[in-house]
């Protein structure tokens, strides 16, 4: 799949928001973390296409999304996921959120709960980890001063799993290239240090499942944990080996098949 196909601009007051959708089925949004842009679903994209009409975009503060100067919320960036179905003309959908993106999606799922199918929550939590807020803190001051490639290492280094490291050892790099925008990324932190859910949370209605890494370093297990035991009817799986960022084979055949049992 070429990765320019399919990509367009939503505007809505001041907001430009880019998005690409691709493969055909009911429709699956997909939202990413802290600084990631769409491009980060890459290889996920290519997989679901076979079976859902996929939907990335660029959250604020991320990618070539732009947006009214100033402080921004998550649940401004939860509105901008239920502007962004009206504008395709998608009554509801099916919702995946990796680690910030999960917090996009838990709040989605209270403010729109009739445009929820089901919703998955990948490597994420209901309040965002202190140690994590005080290193990604650190990390962004290092970026202002030494660029985007120093944001990249470091946050990989939170990010990836000890197998990763262990190959670029033996000389295999993965693809980890991004390119942050450091004070949008500033800005995403600040709105999740603004967030918690936990008073919230049990109001979730759609079915739920929840992914974690055995090997998070930035959002340990624990913190999916608690959600699944917070989130009424909701199920678990639990990846050996994987860290922050989950490869797109540790959770699609997941979350197929769970999508799968709840479309019947």
């Amino acid at each position: 799949m070429d990765f320019e196909e399919g990509v367009s601009f939503m505007e809505q007051g001041g907001l430009r928001l880019r998005y690409q959708r691709c493969g055909e089925g009911d429709p699956l949004v997909l939202i990413t973390g802290l600084g990631g842009d769409l491009l980060f679903w890459r290889s996920a994209m290519v997989r679901l296409s076979e079976h859902f009409s996929v939907i990335a975009f660029d959250n604020r503060g991320a990618g070539e999304t732009t947006y009214p100067p100033g402080y921004f919320s998550v649940g401004d960036m939860a509105d901008d996921v239920a502007a962004l179905l009206v504008h395709l003309g998608i009554n509801s959908a099916h919702v995946l959120g990796w680690s910030m993106g999960g917090n996009i999606a838990q709040e989605f799922a209270l403010r729109h709960p009739e445009m929820v199918r089901t919703l998955t929550l990948a490597s994420t939590y209901m309040r965002r980890p202190s140690r994590s807020s005080f290193a990604i803190g650190q990390i962004i001051e290092a970026g202002r001063a030494l660029g985007s490639e120093a944001v990249m290492s470091m946050m990989n280094a939170l990010c990836m799993s000890e197998e990763y490291y262990r190959k670029r050892e033996g000389g295999i790099n993965g693809n980890g290239r991004q390119v942050y925008d450091i004070e949008g990324m500033a800005l995403q932190k600040g709105a999740l240090d603004d967030y918690d859910i936990n008073g919230r949370i049990g109001e979730i209605a759609a079915p739920t499942l929840i992914i974690h890494g055995e090997d998070d370093i930035m959002v340990p297990i624990r913190f999916g944990e608690e959600m699944m035991t917070s989130i009424p009817g909701s199920e678990m799986v639990r990846v050996p080996g994987a860290g922050h960022i989950l490869r797109s084979e540790d959770y699609i055949g997941h979350l197929t098949e769970f999508i799968e049992r709840h479309s019947e």
